[in-house]
């Protein structure tokens, strides 16, 4: 897959419109769509978006992203789509739908069909809908396919707000089923204090980026991703409250049988259950007994847990 950062002439395409923070499982039925209907066509699919969330322009508060631009990258190359449009929405703010499809999307990329969730909006103040892009599809040459919307079981809605709530809230089962994975985060090992492994337990200690939905406090098993290996992993995220003042959050997660070193590497940490919330035990030595328990049940787990994703 090939990411562009501006909009270049590459016309003939089959393109699908929105933000797919999340990527979830909405979202890719839309994808799925796209790349279904490029194949059938003999065309290049394409997926343009903009590389920050722009409802983040007309509020004062970011909205966390529920994954990583990289992490987007690599679940949309895995979708099969050929082409990704990462823009700079501040350059289109200002256009009206109809500019918007004349001046950016059929002037550069002409494209043969035009694919968009039920409830998709573009253009200034909103003015674009999916009903405007059926409008002016005989103008400018393009079919126009709507996705409806997908419901959980076709009961729950699935919308990246939800899923946000979800995590907010560490409802992890939830999580999986509406992403169709399980909650992850990815970022750089860096040096601890090193106190978990002078109790037996090293760690990869990494730094939640401030730009993503956190979950809970708490100790979680789960797995962690280095290179193409998938470790059983038990994770302590919190702020270490009987260690520290508890003003700095840290992840810290031990790798079952694993001895490499990690420091400066990019691990994906992956959430797969909650076993309990973060505690202040008073002091050390407390904390010692608390950690070989949790050890002790986390090891049963990972003996007969299978590798995800």
């Amino acid at each position: 897959m090939e990411v562009f950062n501006e909009i270049n002439t590459n016309k003939g395409l089959a393109i699908a419109l929105g933000y797919f923070d999340g990527i979830h499982i909405g979202h890719k039925k839309i994808i799925s769509t796209l790349v279904q209907q490029a194949k059938a066509k003999g065309i290049k699919s394409a997926i343009v978006t903009f590389e920050k969330n722009p409802a983040d322009y007309f509020k004062d508060e970011p909205t966390p992203d529920i994954q990583t631009y990289k992490d987007k990258e690599m679940i949309l190359e895995s979708l099969g789509v050929d082409y990704l449009y990462e823009l700079n929405f501040e350059k289109y703010k200002d256009l009206s739908a109809f500019q918007y499809i004349k001046d950016v999307l059929y002037n550069y990329l002409e494209p043969q069909m035009i694919i968009v969730g039920y409830n998709h909006t573009f253009g200034k103040d909103k003015s674009g809908n999916p009903s405007v892009l059926k409008d002016f599809a005989s103008n400018f040459g393009y079919e126009c396919v709507i996705v409806p919307e997908l419901k959980y079981k076709d009961k729950e809605p699935v919308s990246s707000s939800i899923i946000r709530k979800r995590i907010q809230y560490g409802h992890l089962n939830a999580i999986k089923a509406f992403l169709g994975r399980y909650y992850s985060i990815r970022n750089s090992v860096i040096k601890g204090d090193k106190i978990a492994r002078t109790l037996g337990y090293p760690t990869a200690n990494l730094i939640w980026p401030n730009s993503l939905m956190k979950l809970p406090y708490g100790v979680y098993y789960g797995f962690a991703q280095v290179g193409v290996k998938m470790v059983p992993a038990l994770i302590s995220w919190g702020t270490k409250p009987t260690l520290t003042d508890g003003k700095s959050e840290i992840l810290e997660a031990h790798l079952y049988d694993f001895n490499e070193d990690l420091y400066g590497k990019i691990i994906k940490v992956i959430f797969v259950k909650k076993v309990r919330d973060e505690q202040n035990f008073g002091n050390i030595r407390v904390l010692a007994t608390q950690l070989r328990k949790d050890h002790d049940h986390f090891v049963a787990w990972a003996r007969i847990m299978k590798p995800c994703e």
